[in-house]
């Protein structure tokens, strides 16, 4: 079973008991100056809960504003302010395709 496959079996994000990771990227894969809207956002309740307050909420639009010197954290803009996240807490961020900055 692959490691997505692992992490999503347990996941209370699962939208119709599918897992919305297959086809698309992480909220860490993406680069500095590149955009795209949360698909779904994975973890423990707790994680989740803490993501929504924070604005990752479904539909949502992120850029990835800078990575810090060692590339942990990342400082994204999401809904006109700016958030860092550890890359692990990216990690379980699931993102349509980046679109690339204009």
């Amino acid at each position: 079973m692959a490691h997505a496959e692992r992490q999503c079996d347990d996941c209370p994000a699962l939208i119709d008991e599918e897992c919305k990771v297959n086809g698309m990227v992480t909220l860490s894969s993406y680069r500095p100056g590149e955009t795209g809207t949360i698909a779904q956002v994975c973890g423990n309740p707790e994680f989740r809960l803490r993501m929504m307050e924070m604005g990752f909420i479904r539909g949502t639009q992120v850029k990835v504003v800078k990575f810090a010197p060692l590339s942990d954290p990342i400082e994204f803009l999401i809904k006109g302010y700016h958030v860092t996240l550890r890359r692990d807490q990216a990690n379980n961020i699931i993102m349509n395709q980046p679109e690339k900055a204009a």
